[in-house]
């Protein structure tokens, strides 16, 4: 489909999704509503043809199959799970915080979830990404020793001692508390008020919410379904043929 001529208001008014891809492509379409992609690419030095492919690559469906995830060595996915933190913090998180901070309503009925958004996203944002790097410190950094400990790759006298109170069914436990992560955005978002046409920007912002709890529903499903299941047959294995390895000393 050609983009090109179309306003940048009527492309996101028509996909909300495309406000982001613009955003990280260096373009705020607020601040170009009026004028056709095609002139703001020349304007910002961008390749058109390529800005467009990038905006129909959004309307794609790139779940990725669990059952692929599966058949993947557990650091590979470890890595695909970073790859995913990495796109939360740089990419969802950057545009959802602008967004939310030039909500401007003349509406008393807007005017309300604009003010519990402005104070409480900062407060979701602090805990997710503090969440974020707990995550990758202590759960990833654990699964990853075990698999070089099972390759051979690092003594596994020293990480036991280490982490002598650590194992995959308490990390599994303690991150089923943050499994909701939008628990609280969530109740604001369901205050908002129905779609109109003179509130574009908060079209865009509460779509691209809902587009940011499946990313988070979809990260936690394969956390849960693949991740723990995997990393707990690693961490017997590892358990296992430390436990036979004693016995022979």
């Amino acid at each position: 489909m050609d983009y090109s001529q179309k306003k940048i208001k009527e492309l996101v008014a028509e996909h909300y999704v495309f406000a982001s891809v613009l955003y990280y492509l260096g373009i705020e379409y607020y601040e170009f509503e009026e004028d056709s992609l095609e002139k703001v690419c020349k304007h910002k030095g961008l390749d058109c043809k390529k800005v467009i492919a990038e905006l129909e690559q959004i309307q794609e469906n790139q779940e990725i199959d669990n059952l692929k995830l599966l058949g993947l060595p557990i650091d590979l996915i470890v890595e695909y799970l970073k790859h995913a933190h990495y796109l939360f913090i740089k990419k969802d998180l950057p545009f959802l915080v602008k967004m939310i901070n030039r909500l401007q309503s003349a509406t008393q009925t807007y005017f309300g979830v604009q003010k519990d958004l402005q104070e409480i996203f900062p407060l979701f944002v602090e805990d997710f990404v503090h969440h974020i790097y707990e995550e990758e410190d202590t759960l990833f950094d654990y699964i990853l020793s075990l698999k070089k400990i099972n390759d051979e790759r690092l003594n596994p006298s020293g990480f036991f001692y280490k982490h002598q109170k650590f194992n995959i069914q308490k990390f599994a436990m303690d991150h089923e508390v943050h499994d909701d992560e939008m628990k609280g955005i969530r109740y604001i978002m369901e205050q908002f008020p129905p779609e109109s046409e003179g509130e574009l920007n908060f079209n865009v912002l509460y779509a691209a919410l809902e587009r940011f709890e499946r990313k988070l529903m979809i990260h936690a499903q394969i956390e849960n379904e693949v991740l723990f299941p995997k990393a707990l047959m690693l961490e017997k294995q590892v358990r296992r043929n430390f436990d036979d390895l004693i016995k022979l000393n």
